[in-house]
C-alpha cells in the first residue's frame, strides 16, 4: 500500500501578499480575499477574523463589521502560479509531486522513506524547507490521494504512517467534506448515508447498482482499492519567485524588506544546489506604467542573502521609479557551480573584502560599464600595450616576458604633450619602430628624464627632432 501526503494552502493568495511584520500598522490591517462572482469572503487574515469576519460571509456584512477592511479580488491564476513556485521549491528535497490547482500539492511519500530513514526525518526536513515560504499549510498523510486530501483540507495536520489508523481516521467525516459533487452528496443523504463510514459499509457491487459509476470510482480510489492516476511535476532548473505587495510602494528604499524575503529564498535555492549566482534580474511591476527590469551583478558569484542585499541596495540607489510598485519578481540570469577557492595559510588576513567583492560593490554603485580593467598585449607601441576589459573576464594571454622588464611609467597620457620645459635626461634612448602593418606606424626614441620640479617624465623624440611627454612615473 502506498503512503501519500497532501499539502493544502487555505490562504495561498493572502500569504503571497507581502506586508512587513515589523510594522505595527501593517499587522493591524484587516485583509480579505473576496470571490467576485459570489461576493463572499474566501480568505481573511487573523486581524480580520478577530473583528468578526468569517469565511463565506458576504462582502457587505464583512465591511459592516470592519470599517477599514482591505479587499482584494480572488485570483485563482495567482494561486496556481504560486503553487508551481512551491512545487519547484519542494522538488529540491522530495520527488513525485502532483499539482492540484489552485491550492493543493500531493506527494507520494513511499519512495522517500528509505532516503530519509523514516517518516519523521522526512517530514521534519520537508516542513523546515516549507517554512521558508511563510505560507499557512494544512497537511495529512493518507492511504490514498483522496484520503490524504480529505483530512488535509479539514485541518487534520498529522503525519501517520500506520495504514490501519489512516483507514479508521476517515470514517467519521461527513460526505460534504469529500470531492463528490454536491448533487451526488444530496442524493446519498436522502437515503440516510451521511458519513464516509455509512458509505463504506455498502459493498461496491451494491453501490454500482444503486448509483452511478463515478461514485464507485471515488470509493475505490478513496480506500486505495483502485489506482488513482496522477501526473507528476517536473520543474525547470530555474529560480524565479514572484511576491505581490500588500501596499503599493512609491519609495525605492522601501523595497529592501520585501527583497530580503526573496533573497532568503534564493540563498536556500543556491545552497542546496551548490551554486552561486553571478547575475540576478529584479522585475518591478509598476501599476499603470508596466514592468521595469533591474539587474544585479556579482563579480565573484554569491549565494548569501546578505551579499545580494548589499549589492541591490547600491544598485537601486540609482533607480527612479516611474510609478507605484505592486509586485516583485526575482530571477536568476546566470549561475554556475561553486568554485573551490584555494588560500595560502601563511598569507594572513589581508582585509574583509576580496578584490572581486570590491569590483561587485563598484559595479553596483557606479554601473556595470563604468568599471573596467586592463590587460597587457604583445604590442610594443605604448598606445596599444594595454586594452580595456571587463574586470570579471579571465584573461590568460601570455605576454612576452621581455616587454614586462621594460621601464614604463605608471601614468600614460591619452595624447602625447609637447615638451615645453627644461629637463635632464637620465636614461635612454629606447627606440620603438612598429605599427607599419595597420597604418598606425611610429618611429620614436624614448627617454627617462627629470624636470626642475622633481617629476620623472617619459619622453620621446620624433624623426623631425620634436620632443613630447608621453607619461609620468609615480
Amino acid at each position: 500500500m502506498l503512503l501519500w501526503l497532501y499539502l493544502h494552502f487555505p490562504t495561498l493568495q493572502l500569504d503571497t501578499l507581502f506586508h512587513s511584520q515589523d510594522n505595527d500598522h501593517a499587522t493591524e490591517v484587516a485583509v480579505t480575499i473576496v470571490d467576485g462572482r459570489r461576493h463572499e469572503v474566501v480568505q481573511a487574515n487573523q486581524y480580520a477574523l478577530e473583528q468578526g469576519v468569517k469565511l463565506g460571509m458576504g462582502l457587505g456584512s464583512a465591511a459592516a463589521l470592519c470599517q477599514d477592511l482591505q479587499v482584494h479580488p480572488y485570483d485563482p491564476e495567482m494561486e496556481t502560479n504560486r503553487l508551481s513556485d512551491i512545487a519547484q521549491w519542494l522538488y529540491m528535497i522530495t520527488s513525485d509531486i502532483c499539482l492540484f490547482p489552485p491550492n493543493g500539492l500531493l506527494i507520494k511519500v513511499t519512495n522517500m522513506l528509505s532516503l530519509y530513514d523514516g517518516i519523521d526525518n522526512y517530514w521534519s526536513t520537508l516542513y523546515a524547507h516549507l517554512n521558508h515560504l511563510e505560507v499557512e499549510t494544512y497537511y495529512s498523510t493518507g492511504q490514498s490521494p483522496y484520503s490524504a486530501m480529505l483530512m488535509a483540507k479539514q485541518g487534520k495536520n498529522w503525519i501517520e504512517p500506520q495504514l490501519p489508523r489512516l483507514k479508521h481516521a476517515i470514517l467519521g467525516y461527513s460526505l460534504t467534506c469529500t470531492e463528490l459533487p454536491h448533487k451526488q452528496v444530496e442524493k446519498l443523504q436522502r437515503v440516510g448515508i451521511q458519513t464516509i463510514d455509512d458509505l463504506l459499509v455498502l459493498p461496491l457491487p451494491e453501490v454500482a447498482k444503486r448509483f452511478d459509476i463515478d461514485l464507485v470510482n471515488y470509493v475505490g480510489r478513496l480506500t486505495g482499492q483502485f489506482k488513482h492516476p496522477v501526473e507528476f511535476y517536473h520543474p525547470a532548473e530555474h529560480f524565479s519567485q514572484y511576491l505581490e505587495l500588500l501596499f503599493d510602494i512609491e519609495n525605492i528604499d522601501w523595497l529592501q524588506k520585501p527583497l530580503t524575503r526573496l533573497f532568503k529564498q534564493l540563498e536556500v535555492f543556491l545552497k542546496l544546489r551548490d551554486k552561486v549566482a553571478f547575475e540576478l534580474q529584479l522585475t518591478l511591476h509598476q501599476r499603470d506604467y508596466g514592468d521595469r527590469a533591474v539587474n544585479f551583478h556579482s563579480a565573484q558569484g554569491d549565494y548569501l542573502a546578505t551579499k545580494w542585499q548589499a549589492l541591490s541596495k547600491l544598485t537601486l540607489e540609482n533607480v527612479q521609479l516611474d510609478g507605484a510598485v505592486s509586485g516583485l519578481t526575482l530571477s536568476i540570469v546566470r549561475a554556475e557551480e561553486t568554485q573551490v577557492n584555494e588560500h595560502d595559510l601563511f598569507d594572513g588576513v589581508k582585509g574583509n573584502q576580496t578584490s572581486l567583492e570590491l569590483i561587485s560593490t563598484l559595479q553596483a554603485k557606479l554601473g556595470l560599464q563604468a568599471v573596467t580593467s586592463l590587460k597587457l598585449t604583445d604590442d610594443p607601441r605604448p598606445e596599444f600595450a594595454t586594452q580595456p576589459m571587463m574586470p570579471t573576464a579571465n584573461d590568460k594571454t601570455e605576454v612576452n616576458a621581455h616587454l614586462l622588464k621594460k621601464l614604463r611609467p605608471s601614468l600614460l597620457y591619452p595624447n602625447p604633450v609637447l615638451l615645453e620645459q627644461r629637463v635632464s635626461v637620465i636614461l635612454g634612448p629606447e627606440r620603438i619602430i612598429s605599427g607599419w602593418w595597420d597604418g598606425h606606424d611610429i618611429k620614436r626614441d624614448y627617454y627617462v628624464a627629470r624636470n626642475e620640479q622633481g617629476q620623472w617624465l617619459w619622453l620621446f623624440r620624433t624623426e623631425d627632432k620634436q620632443w613630447f611627454i608621453h607619461g609620468l612615473f609615480s
